[in-house]
């Protein structure tokens, strides 16, 4: 039985990681009252230095190792960030990568363009206008940098407030939304098992 606790707690702690969501920064891809599941192995992780037992407090210090990354971080993916980002919240943050290392980003009036595309968000209207004389802002983004934006972007702390994220703190990928409750605490059923995309 401590075997397979410990096993579990290790599975926990490397592996995958469970997150219950609070914020609409990411709707309506992942909804405030989604569980979702991080898979914290695929961008590399680090083990844990100590071993804590819920029994009167005891613990062990234990031999860290990094787990090297199965691929690099892609444009697109719905990722977890470290919460020193927003330190007003206690949550970590879950945000898509819009932009990776060696893409350009202009920002023009607001207006955010990976490549010279812009970045698809509810924010801009099919029908939006570029003034005569733009603010613009081109950088590119450095080596293990990202830039990174909430779906819902009118609601989103991200990148155009807290600028690039540091590849070390990423945490890992949202691979799957396991449950999902609304503000009364019914289920929503159709939420269940769906992977986000």
């Amino acid at each position: 039985m401590i075997i397979s606790l410990t096993a579990a707690l290790f599975f926990k702690a490397v592996v995958f990681e469970f997150y219950r969501v609070s914020s609409d920064s990411m709707s309506d891809t992942i909804l405030s009252g989604d569980f979702v599941l991080i898979n914290r192995v695929v961008f590399g992780t680090i083990t844990p230095n100590r071993a804590n037992f819920p029994v009167k407090n005891y613990g062990f210090n234990l031999p860290s190792f990094r787990i090297p990354a199965l691929r690099d971080i892609r444009q697109g993916e719905i990722v977890v960030i470290r919460n020193r980002y927003y330190p007003g919240t206690g949550n970590d943050l879950i945000k898509r990568i819009a932009a990776v290392p060696g893409q350009e980003i202009t920002v023009m009036n607001g207006f955010i363009f990976v490549d010279g595309l812009l970045h698809e968000t509810d924010y801009y209207d099919d029908d939006f206008f570029i003034p005569e004389e733009p603010e613009i802002e081109i950088f590119t983004i450095p080596s293990e940098r990202y830039f990174v934006i909430g779906d819902n972007s009118v609601q989103s702390f991200d990148s155009r407030d807290f600028g690039l994220v540091k590849k070390e703190d990423i945490l890992g990928k949202v691979s799957l939304i396991y449950a999902s409750f609304d503000s009364s605490g019914s289920a929503r059923w159709n939420r269940f098992f769906r992977i986000p995309e």
